[in-house]
């Protein structure tokens, strides 16, 4: 354990010294590089050793134990619907369970056709990252092609399965591109499904199974921790605002915003709310990571926290974003909140923006500590919020996942 803890110390500071590098007047390019092959190595020897470890104490983290159908029917009771979506032969079939059983559709799509639309989708998301949502002028015409093919993505992955839905809340247990879907997103032609229902996401039965066995609690005490910089200067305004909400609350702000701070207060959370930017590594997805102010945080360092929580939120970028490993299996941030007793958590699915983000969660919040479950509360904010933020690059992003 010393060893290990030597090697993530070594690894934080050339992540430090690299994004000092890249964020200076002049960066030397020569020496990113260098920094970068010096962290690779470091990361190959963490998770060597990572796994020397698991393999004497017999344990893996995050690894649940199979479900029976039966118990699936009883966690989801009569309120809520799962679609399981499944490629076979290179084409996507769903499982709908329900309360009253399992029915088969198949041959929605082809992997190529979703993979494709996907792609559009995100291309549409992107071109307000890179500075087109400053203008008004290009708002219209980029809210059309964005609902276009978020309408193509419906007609082919939930339209065909609508009918049994009701009103019940939708599960969706997505499946390669799919994890990459905003299904609460997908438009109708008039509506947006989240106009519609609640939506949740989980990564399998087993991990719905695991989220719906924690002990529920209060939504009282929060534990709000925020690393402002230029590119997200209302992280501060963000939680000072939100601190308000809560009777009980811890700020921790800039400097205070540590990985050891996290470790000290998060076993004392009801909600756990972490405002900071994110990394995906899509070539080493365990070290994906957010950005404390003293280091990365990685997906590593999230297994070791011990939570016991109603509700993680991480309000930062693309933290629901994953890498899709053989069985998909799930390695990201987001596992390594459930794996650490997380019963939900609140990602996001894109680099978010700063504004519209902030008036997201104080609505969010709102609604949660009036009483509502958090899949309610994400549906109520995310609905407020389309009428102010037409654009689903806005309102879109944050995806609940676990228990509703």
């Amino acid at each position: 354990m010393v060893q290990l803890t030597e090697l993530r110390e070594q690894l934080n500071w050339l992540y430090s010294q690299h994004t000092h590098n890249l964020t200076s007047d002049e960066p030397n390019h020569v020496l990113a590089a260098e920094l970068l092959t010096a962290a690779q190595k470091y990361e190959e020897e963490i998770l060597e050793l990572s796994r020397q470890l698991q393999f004497r104490s017999g344990m893996m983290p995050g690894v649940a134990e199979p479900l029976n159908l039966a118990e699936l029917q009883a966690d989801l009771g009569q309120d809520a619907i799962m679609v399981a979506y499944y490629s076979l032969e290179g084409s996507f079939l769903a499982f709908i369970v329900s309360w009253k059983g399992v029915e088969v559709v198949r041959e929605l799509a082809s992997e190529a056709q979703i993979d494709e639309l996907v792609g559009q989708l995100r291309f549409q998301i992107d071109a307000l990252r890179r500075g087109a949502r400053q203008s008004a002028v290009h708002h219209d015409q980029l809210l059309r092609r964005a609902r276009h093919y978020l309408g193509r993505l419906h007609a082919l992955l939930l339209a065909p399965l609508e009918s049994q839905f009701g009103e019940r809340r939708l599960v969706i247990v997505p499946h390669r591109s799919l994890h990459y879907v905003p299904f609460h997103a997908l438009y109708n032609g008039t509506q947006y499904i989240i106009e519609q229902r609640e939506v949740c996401i989980v990564p399998s039965a087993s991990v719905l199974h695991h989220c719906l066995q924690q002990p529920h609690g209060p939504c009282e005490r929060a534990i709000l921790l925020g690393v402002p910089d230029t590119r997200a200067p209302r992280v501060h305004d963000e939680v000072q605002a939100l601190a308000h909400l809560f009777p009980k609350h811890v700020v921790l702000i800039g400097d205070a915003a540590s990985a050891q701070a996290l470790r000290e207060h998060a076993p004392h959370a009801d909600v756990l709310h972490l405002a900071c930017h994110g990394t995906f590594r899509p070539d080493n997805p365990l070290f994906s990571a957010l950005h404390l102010a003293d280091g990365r945080f990685t997906t590593r360092d999230a297994y070791a926290l011990d939570l016991h929580c109603e509700l993680v939120v991480l309000s930062a970028c693309e933290t629901g974003v994953n890498t899709i490993a053989p069985g998909d299996e799930l390695i990201g941030l987001a596992r390594g909140f459930f794996a650490a007793g997380a019963p939900a958590l609140l990602v996001s699915l894109w680099m978010v923006d700063d504004t519209s983000t902030a008036t997201f969660m104080t609505h969010f919040y709102t609604h949660l500590r009036a009483g509502a479950n958090p899949a309610r509360a994400l549906r109520a904010a995310q609905c407020e919020l389309i009428s102010s933020y037409p654009h689903p690059f806005f309102w879109a992003p944050f995806i609940l996942m676990g228990r509703w």
